[in-house]
């Protein structure tokens, strides 16, 4: 059975979309994100749709993870984030999070995210167009590969 998923973000902006800004969103069911090249892996063969809330439904076409650099310099994923090809802007299920045990508070236009052991994950404030936005820093994933051609090196 195919299951739908509903997005039902809308952002009215001038500016050109960040890749690095991610948009908490409490009517989006998954995280999502347009941009293929932000997976550190990605399952192809995943299909979904998702429904936007202009009534148009979009394929997703894949569902991965996504690495993040924190400030520390420490590194994490965000996990089943759904590839959709269409989306100008990158969403943080806050659904998802409150799933994973997340707490979350709005007090007086700014959006707080703690763990379950009460540590402060991440804050931000209301901005212009009335969205919460998060830039995170992508981390950069590298596969390595050694040939040896002398055996004294090893």
């Amino acid at each position: 059975m195919k299951e739908d998923h509903t997005v039902l973000v809308a952002v009215t902006s001038n500016e050109t979309p960040n890749h690095q800004t991610w948009y908490l969103d409490t009517g989006c069911t998954n995280h999502m994100c347009g941009q293929k090249e932000l997976f550190v892996d990605l399952d192809d063969s995943f299909r979904t749709k998702v429904k936007f809330s202009d009534g148009r439904f979009v394929p997703v076409t894949g569902k991965g993870r996504i690495l993040i650099t924190l400030k520390n310099g420490d590194h994490r994923y965000i996990y089943y984030v759904f590839y959709v090809l269409d989306m100008k802007s990158n969403l943080l299920s806050m659904g998802q999070l409150a799933e994973k045990g997340y707490v979350m508070y709005i007090v007086e236009n700014k959006f707080s995210l703690f763990d379950k052991k009460g540590n402060l994950i991440l804050k931000t404030f209301l901005s212009k167009n009335r969205m919460f936005p998060v830039d995170l820093h992508i981390g950069d994933f590298k596969c390595l590969n050694a040939i040896v051609n002398n055996e004294s090196w090893l």
